[in-house]
């Protein structure tokens, strides 16, 4: 599982009465099932890369219910095959998934499609949970999914060599005064033209008061704050203060920049603080690591928030099961194995308050800082469409194919081309 409230007990709700699908009754549309709603059910989600899911949280689950367990079906780790194979499933009508573990962008679109089951909002537990991964379960104001894993992308930078984070682009670029004179790049993020290039470009355009999508869901993307946020991107390329070869970048291509000691500031998610900081590794920046949420335009900017929701299968004929189980994971009983096994954000606020995390984790204050003023990617059933329009244009405007101006136009026309069809 990769990735508050007035009391914490309020977080622990186990009883289905607490946690009910709206209009279920226990059975799957046209099928069988328990009378109840209960028994053994699946878990379908990607690989998991740690090894610890199991026994640090299903297991703990099977010897609590053992006529309600949960069988783990991994899917391949690539998040295209994931998807799929939970689309094909889902288009068989087939009962073999009760809960499926959705990426944020994913929800939308299962939602539209009825594949997953609407949750009743009155019931489900959300008022601890940070209020940016609740939005990335719903569809049209509806809940269609429970938060149990989020992502917040963080600033990077050498705190040996600067001496306070930037906050806005403006300091940014003037600290790559500092990286000039210690021979080395000043910033990199993910701009190679895959979903990473998405991410980065949403992030820059909301960074500076710009959205891709508007309220309503019209297309807001060739507005003057949106020309803003990718000038910052693209003037990045054109004035050196991102190197040529960061072109290519994905996650782990800055990674391994920053960890070599090549860049100063470096914009990824949390699992580089480890990685980086880790003595006796190929690492020559342990102890020296400094993390911040992104600059902005103005200011502190907006993350692209990541993570997974569990949906509920429309097909499923233990739904009541299932419910429970969603509860589970959000209970900070198992929000802390998140962050301390699996390396993941909690989707419980409470969680980020905690000193002991804190001192265990020293990048948890700047990650909640990130997710709570972080924003969803766009949140259309033809997600996978916009996000490869958004990829080819904005990539043209990197590499001076295109003015910012013209990508921007040619991306809405594209976008608005796309809601016709």
């Amino acid at each position: 599982m990769r990735m508050p409230r007035t009391a914490a007990a309020a977080a622990v709700l186990t009883s289905t009465a607490m946690l009910l699908v709206a209009g279920c009754a226990g059975t799957t549309p046209g099928g069988g099932g328990n009378a109840d709603g209960r028994g053994p059910f699946t878990l379908a989600m990607g690989k998991d890369t740690t090894g610890k899911l199991k026994s640090k949280v299903l297991d703990v689950w099977n010897k609590r219910h053992p006529n309600e367990k949960v069988t783990l079906i991994e899917l391949p780790e690539s998040a295209d095959e994931q998807r799929t194979a939970m689309v094909q499933n889902f288009q068989a009508k087939s009962d073999r998934f009760d809960a499926v573990a959705m990426d944020v962008v994913w929800t939308s679109e299962f939602a539209a499609r009825g594949w997953v089951q609407k949750l009743d909002t009155h019931a489900l537990p959300i008022a601890g949970l940070l209020p940016a991964a609740t939005a990335t379960a719903k569809y049209k104001g509806q809940l269609y999914g429970a938060p149990f894993a989020s992502a917040g992308a963080l600033l990077f930078y050498r705190k040996d060599l600067v001496s306070k984070p930037p906050t806005t682009w403006k300091e940014l670029t003037a600290d790559c005064a500092v990286a000039k004179r210690q021979q080395m790049d000043c910033y990199a993020g993910q701009f190679a033209q895959y979903e990473g290039l998405t991410v980065n470009a949403s992030e820059a355009i909301n960074s500076a008061g710009g959205a891709v999508y508007g309220p309503d869901g019209q297309v807001t993307v060739d507005s003057p704050e949106a020309k803003k946020g990718i000038d910052f991107l693209v003037d990045g390329f054109r004035k050196g203060y991102i190197p040529k070869k960061a072109i290519t970048y994905k996650e782990e291509d800055g990674r391994r920049a920053f960890q070599k000691g090549d860049l100063l500031f470096l914009r990824n998610w949390p699992y580089v603080y480890g990685l980086a900081n880790t003595k006796g590794s190929d690492t020559k920046v342990a102890g020296k690591i400094g993390v911040a949420p992104l600059p902005g335009a103005n200011g502190t900017g907006a993350s692209t928030l990541g993570g997974a929701n569990l949906g509920l299968s429309s097909y499923s004929k233990h739904k009541k099961s299932v419910l429970d189980f969603m509860a589970f994971v959000e209970s900070p009983e198992v929000q802390r194995v998140e962050v301390q096994d699996l390396t993941n954000a909690p989707v419980l606020t409470e969680l980020y308050k905690d000193k002991a995390l804190a001192k265990q984790f020293p990048f948890l204050p700047a990650l909640h800082q990130s997710l709570l003023n972080a924003r969803p990617r766009p949140q259309v059933p033809a997600y996978n469409d916009a996000s490869l329009h958004i990829q080819r244009e904005i990539y043209k405007a990197l590499q001076g194919e295109k003015s910012t101006s013209q990508a921007l136009k040619d991306l809405a026309d594209q976008l608005k081309q796309s809601e016709t069809r």
